[in-house]
């Protein structure tokens, strides 16, 4: 289930993430992932936010599904890139074996760590056979608010590869970088990119 606080942080800071987002060029990690694509893939976007990612994976040629809780993400992506975003949480993805990969940028850290296996687990049955899927977080311990109510959960990385094989994934590459988020402050990221064997 959707955490209030975050969906009325995003809903009160849509134009300020936005902009944010426009401002940093889209996810590093994108285009190792769009090589790892067969053609015309079917991709699911889990977590949309305002679709820039999507847009650049529908321009080059996938066919995207765009799943976010936030009604005032769907409204942007929909205003800003044409894109129909299905509302709904993490814990309401039904798909079986639908999507050749899935791109999770940023968005599963919004999910509680008790509920993080439940929903890798239905990552997997969404993933067709050999399916690829990207989780972008920051890294860290613990959980906590930013200073605008949005609810974290923190990962170091052999906790988060551990989670991704109990869920019947093997991880095929791990990368670690720097990023400013909405508050402006520098934080470590990780990225795990992960295939269903």
């Amino acid at each position: 289930m959707a955490d209030n606080g975050t969906m009325a942080a995003y809903a009160a800071n849509i134009e300020k993430y936005r902009r944010m987002v426009g401002k940093m060029g889209g996810n590093a990690m994108l285009p190792d992932f769009l090589a790892r694509l067969p053609g015309r893939a079917t991709v699911l976007d889990f977590g949309c936010g305002v679709g820039d990612s999507a847009a650049r994976m529908q321009a080059a040629g996938h066919d995207v599904t765009c799943i976010d809780a936030s009604p005032e993400m769907a409204m942007a992506a929909k205003e800003f890139f044409g894109l129909d975003v299905r509302q709904q949480s993490f814990d309401e993805l039904e798909d079986v074996a639908t999507f050749d990969a899935i791109w999770a940028s940023f968005s599963l850290l919004h999910a509680s760590k008790s509920a993080m296996p439940g929903i890798l687990a239905r990552m997997y049955r969404a993933l067709r056979d050999d399916g690829i899927a990207y989780i972008g977080l920051k890294q860290g311990i613990g959980e906590q608010r930013d200073d605008f109510g949005r609810f974290y959960a923190y990962y170091e990385e052999d906790e988060l590869i551990g989670l991704v094989s109990g869920a019947g994934m093997t991880v095929v590459a791990t990368d670690r970088n720097v990023m400013a988020g909405m508050s402006g402050r520098i934080e470590p990221c990780l990225h795990i990119t992960a295939r269903k064997t």
